[in-house]
């Protein structure tokens, strides 16, 4: 599960958490520490699994102004993902990826209002008061990414599909050209 945290500059954050999105929607997006939380938010961030590599970066001089950085992952800490989905640019591009892969892709039961921010749930009324959210007051969104066999398949010739009823058209039949 991934938290996402979105952030309107001026405005209360709002929470978010999405049960599977895929790796693909999630590369290059900001992660944040859960730094300023109670420690039952890093608990329960590290319970659904929104988790981020922790890196020890290592300097070596080789000589004047020449120097090599090397990355060494040591842990894993929880964290929310942030979209800025207002003001950066590239925050409202991964902001309109995820709203449009929700809405192909939700399970049928998922309700899903018209935009992705009007599900998510402040943290707090407003930008004076204290934090006043529970971990688990957090909507959790259900995604089931299509990937059947049937859906995939390629039809040969002389093959026969039978739809499912709930896949035919309603309404009136097309009109047939009748020879007089």
């Amino acid at each position: 599960m991934q938290a996402f945290k979105l952030v309107n500059a001026g405005f209360v954050d709002k929470v978010v958490i999405f049960d599977s999105l895929p790796e693909r929607l999630l590369k290059g997006i900001k992660t944040r520490e859960v730094a300023g939380f109670p420690r039952s938010w890093a608990k329960f961030l590290a319970d659904i699994g929104s988790l981020r590599d922790v890196l020890s970066t290592t300097t070596e001089k080789r000589g004047p102004g020449d120097y090599v950085f090397s990355h060494e992952k040591i842990g894993r800490e929880p964290c929310f993902y942030v979209l800025e989905y207002t003001d950066v640019n590239a925050d409202k591009e991964f902001y309109r990826a995820i709203s449009e892969f929700l809405r192909m892709n939700c399970d049928p039961d998922v309700r899903l209002k018209e935009k992705l921010i009007d599900m998510a749930i402040a943290l707090a009324p407003n930008s004076t008061s204290s934090l006043d959210i529970e971990p688990e007051d957090i909507p959790v969104i259900v995604v089931k990414e299509k990937t059947s066999q049937e859906e995939s398949k390629i039809v040969g010739q002389d093959e026969t599909i039978i739809i499912p009823e709930a896949q035919k058209r309603r309404g009136r039949p097309k009109k047939v050209a009748v020879e007089a």
